[in-house]
């Protein structure tokens, strides 16, 4: 009890910084929207920047583009992804292993590099163009820069997003019932439509809904790609309105309460829908879950994933390792001049070096505190023990451009914050709420693996919270850990959205710099070159995180075993009397070192 009552003020403590923390620059968004002026200035209260968004006829035009975009890039992903889902986890189709390797691939690849690689693919001198050739009118027959190419790009990361999320799901599908449909006469096809995707009407609204929020608020590929065609959706009207003179504060926080209320209405509709229907499946029944002979048909579905493979990783990696090497973007030619320049320039190496800061700190610290959100989400039994949880997963629907005005306001407007602004702390702060729902979600379901007998039988023995922490259930979960250290901090380093409001010219990252070398300056070899190398020091990153994750697990197993070695030898064997007399050897000092230490462990 006396435990209970101090773990009480901790936990209040816990949640007044969750709420500071994750909730304060949302609550300075709306106060922006009505207030006029830049943030840290002086200015009036008022609907001016509501009354300049919305009575511009452009930004309804502009909700209408945004949400066509958005179904577009979500009907691809979620069909996509819920097809080469279906085909590695519950078909025989070759290689689903390399399928879900090549999907967290494209999953941890920033989105720049899509942006940047198709608009180089279908440009005058690019593969694509190469291949299909020009119309009778000399222009390309593909042009990224277009509706077509808008929709296309975004969902081609989408399609990895929506496989992993959907995995899971697929795999947990009771193959009873579809046996019970088949045995009552319905076709595969009837099956799958009045069984399967009932079934799995939950996890598909969610994963809809999320994948819509992301596209609705997807920055990247529209600014690259969009704005050169004239092509604008919401986040880049609001980018529009904070990059051109003179700045909208307010009218940019208008629009982007507007984004939030609709991803907020949109969860609202899907919970209303779905009511209090039962969609349970797994039960404690045991029931097939081996893989469906589909014949000739797998290899039909193997050719689909080497499609994909090709569009959304093998040709555009390929078409950047050749423009990298081109003396000038589409010239004829080969050289190593934009690499040996790029290691050689002081501003290059600096966003380099600020890429890795924000990348590496703010995976550690967002994984750190989902572990912490998850555990006392888990564990505390106070009321107000969830509340942390709901805060942050409330972030998952504000977009990356709407948080860094978000934090914009939250940090210009207080004298003591103020002095963070341009620097890579104000930076990293905000990547780090961007990533930790992203983290929470990896590191909940292991944490909630950990049975609280492993810490009760700690605290009996006499050890205290840290050294239960560090000795039991870090352990447990370090391969988790890595993992999600590793996805989000490559998420923070890929990150476009953020830099491009909060940066100064001394903390660019690498990823806005690529932008300005592409867009800005024109030069996409250069841009090209300096993305490639960001990917080689991401995947060399990715490697060591691998190796430190296998050596936790090959520690666990080998502690494992060895409890279990020491278990059989002293266990007598089966059938024999405890009474009988057996022989007694005298142990020596080193067999009583062993056991001890085997028992401490």
């Amino acid at each position: 009890m006396n435990r209970l009552r101090s773990a009480q003020p901790a936990l209040l403590l816990f949640l007044l910084f969750i709420a500071a923390f994750f909730g304060y620059p949302l609550l300075m968004l709306v106060y922006g929207a009505f207030r006029s002026g830049q943030p840290g200035t002086a200015g009036e209260f008022g609907l001016s920047g509501f009354v300049n968004a919305y009575g511009d006829p452009a930004t309804w035009s502009t909700l209408w583009a945004s949400v066509l975009y958005a179904l577009g890039v979500q009907a691809i992903g979620i069909v996509g992804g819920f097809v080469l889902a279906w085909l590695a986890t519950r078909t025989n189709t070759p290689g689903s292993r390399t399928i879900t390797i090549t999907m967290v691939t494209i999953f941890a690849i920033p989105t720049l590099f899509f942006a940047i690689s198709w608009g180089m693919l279908t440009g005058p001198t690019g593969l694509v163009t190469q291949v299909l050739g020009t119309g009778p009118d000399g222009q390309v027959r593909f042009d990224a820069l277009s509706w077509a190419g808008l929709i296309l790009v975004s969902g081609l990361k989408s399609v990895a997003v929506m496989y992993l999320l959907l995995m899971g799901p697929v795999r947990a599908l009771n193959r009873s019932m579809e046996e019970a449909s088949l045995l009552s006469g319905a076709g595969r096809v009837r099956t799958f439509l009045e069984i399967n995707i009932p079934i799995l009407l939950p996890t598909l609204s969610g994963l809809a809904i999320l994948g819509f929020v992301n596209s609705l608020g997807q920055l990247d590929v529209a600014l690259i790609l969009g704005v050169p065609a004239g092509i604008y959706v919401f986040p880049t009207q609001i980018y529009d309105f904070l990059a051109t003179t003179p700045i909208r504060y307010d009218s940019a926080s208008a629009l982007a309460l507007l984004l939030i209320a609709i991803i907020y209405l949109l969860v609202m509709i899907r919970s209303k829908a779905l009511g209090n229907r039962n969609f349970i499946t797994v039960t404690g029944k045991a029931y097939r879950v081996e893989r469906e002979d589909i014949g000739r048909w797998r290899w039909a579905g193997l050719a689909l994933f080497l499609v994909y493979a090709a569009v959304a990783l093998i040709l555009p990696l390929v078409q950047l390792v050749i423009g990298s090497l081109q003396p000038i973007l589409g010239v004829t030619g080969f050289t190593l001049r934009h690499y040996t320049e790029l290691l050689t320039t002081p501003s290059v190496l600096r966003a380099l070096q600020n890429t890795f800061f924000v990348g590496i700190l703010a995976g550690f610290f967002a994984t750190v505190l989902a572990v912490v959100i998850s555990y006392v989400a888990l564990r505390s039994k106070h009321r107000l023990s969830k509340v942390p949880e709901l805060i942050v997963w409330a972030v998952v629907a504000v977009p990356g451009i709407v948080l860094a005005l978000a934090i914009t306001w939250a940090y210009l407007s207080v004298p003591g914050l103020r002095t963070l602004y341009g620097s890579v702390w104000i930076v990293l702060i905000a990547l780090v709420i961007v990533v930790t729902p992203i983290a929470q979600r990896a590191t909940s379901g292991p944490v909630g693996q950990l049975a609280v007998e492993l810490e009760e039988s700690a605290r009996v023995s006499g050890a205290s919270p840290v050294r239960m922490m560090t000795s039991i259930v870090v352990p447990l979960i370090g391969p988790t850990f890595l993992a999600s250290w590793f996805i989000t901090g490559v998420m923070a380093a890929g990150s476009l959205d953020i830099p491009i409001l909060l940066s100064s010219t001394k903390t660019e990252t690498v990823s806005l710099l690529v932008y300005n070398y592409y867009t800005q300056l024109g030069n996409g070899s250069r841009a090209a070159a300096l993305l490639l190398l960001l990917l080689a020091l991401l995947a060399v990153g990715g490697a060591i995180l691998l190796g430190a994750g296998r050596l936790l697990r090959w520690r666990s197993e080998r502690r494992t075993r060895s409890r279990g070695d020491l278990v059989a030898a002293v266990r007598p064997p089966s059938g024999t009397a405890r009474t009988a007399a057996l022989p007694h050897p005298t142990p020596t000092p080193d067999d009583a070192r062993a056991v001890s230490a085997a028992g401490t462990r």
